[in-house]
């Protein structure tokens, strides 16, 4: 089972370092999951690649956290994506449909399309 995951973010590898390990950028998930954080220069002059690996947590226990929402490497993955936006931005893109952001925890409870019940679309003012 894979548990790696890696980034590119568009900053000199000083400077994300730095950032990184700022405590309004420190990712408390990655931080306490004992994750093991190394930063690389991207080929061709492209900004910083950031490697997470998280180890082997088992397939049993992977498998486990997977169904139950709280996959480890979901979570790395999205505070990945907020520490790039952050940094390359200053901002974590938000959504009035989404206002916490785009969390893969959140996918995983998503289910197929249903209709509305009869007092569901009342209330949406459908007749």
């Amino acid at each position: 089972m894979n548990n790696r995951t890696a980034i590119t973010v568009l900053r000199d590898r000083a400077e994300l370092e730095r950032l990184w390990n700022a405590p309004e950028h420190r990712s408390e998930h990655i931080h306490d999951a004992g994750a093991t954080v190394t930063f690389k220069d991207a080929p061709g002059d492209r900004g910083t690649e950031i490697h997470v690996d998280l180890g082997d947590a088992g397939r049993l226990g992977a498998v486990t956290q997977r169904f139950s929402g709280a996959d480890p490497l979901a979570k790395v993955k999205d505070e990945l994506r907020r520490f790039k936006a952050r940094v390359e931005t200053g901002v974590i893109p938000r959504s009035d449909g989404s206002p916490e952001g785009e969390l893969a925890e959140r996918k995983l409870k998503q289910r197929p399309a249903q209709p509305l019940e009869d007092t569901e679309l009342e209330k949406a003012g459908v007749s």
